[in-house]
């Protein structure tokens, strides 16, 4: 569980999008356009020193279908990576036709390990979003994330809030996810199984909750994550899929 842990890629987490329909709650204001590993946790531990690690997921809910990218580095030898996001492609359907454009949206987000003790490690990661389109406007704010291991079982809880640039603002002012899961590792090679909880509050917006399962699967150098999601199980649940490749390059950045 240890190599599956240190391979997850950056960063947060936390809520899916939904893209809802209007009689149902709106979309998490937290959902990146990637999840950074498991749908609902990022991994504490950062990507190992002078490395470069690479993101290709894909994500489908109702008629919703989204290919998105991501990018870590971590150049300096202080337990620390940098992230980009953006969701390459973004595919709604609309009535009978299908739209396929260009994502709207990039997050931004900076790792920093602040403790690593025995099994257990604690990370802090700043974080920001920048809209492309419509109102424009992004989101500010941070995670504090937390890990434990022991035997074969690993859990990991992330806590996040952001605030909206603006105010008054077409977003959400304030919104607070808390999301926790648990792998089990069932193979020598680092398979693994893992099970998550997730709960956000927003502004005006109100609680939802939702929860999920999926599998490790590791290669060479990374990994294949497959994950399903039942999103809003307090109004109107949602499934959601997903599935990601995630390389890690190795050392590209010389000291």
């Amino acid at each position: 569980m240890k190599w599956i842990a240190s391979c997850l890629p950056c960063v947060l987490l936390a809520a899916q999008v939904s893209f809802a329909q209007s009689s149902k709650p709106a979309p998490p204001l937290n959902a990146d356009v990637s999840d950074f590993g498991t749908s609902y946790i990022f991994s504490p531990p950062p990507i190992c020193s002078g490395c470069l690690e690479t993101e290709l997921g894909f994500l489908g809910v109702s008629a919703s279908r989204q290919l998105a990218t991501v990018i870590t580095a971590a150049p300096f030898s202080s337990h620390t990576d940098f992230s980009a996001l953006f969701n390459l492609l973004d595919s709604e359907k609309t009535g009978q036709d299908r739209a396929t454009q260009f994502g709207d949206r990039m997050d931004f987000v900076i790792r920093q390990q602040v403790l690593a003790k025995g099994a257990f490690e604690f990370t802090v990661a700043p974080r920001g979003t920048a809209f492309l389109r419509g109102a424009g406007g992004g989101r500010v704010g941070g995670t504090a994330a937390a890990q434990y291991g022991r035997g074969k079982y690993l859990g990991a809880l992330n806590l996040t809030l952001t605030r909206a640039v603006a105010n008054p603002s077409p977003e959400t002012l304030n919104d607070y996810v808390a999301a926790f899961d648990l792998y089990r590792t069932v193979g020598e090679k680092g398979a693994a199984w893992f099970a998550g909880f997730q709960h956000e509050y927003a502004t005006d917006n109100g609680q939802t909750i939702g929860i999920e399962q999926g599998f490790v699967i590791p290669f060479r150098n990374g990994q294949v994550e497959l994950a399903a999601e039942e999103l809003t199980l307090n109004d109107s649940p949602t499934i959601q899929l997903q599935a990601r490749a995630i390389v890690n390059w190795g050392r590209v950045f010389r000291r």
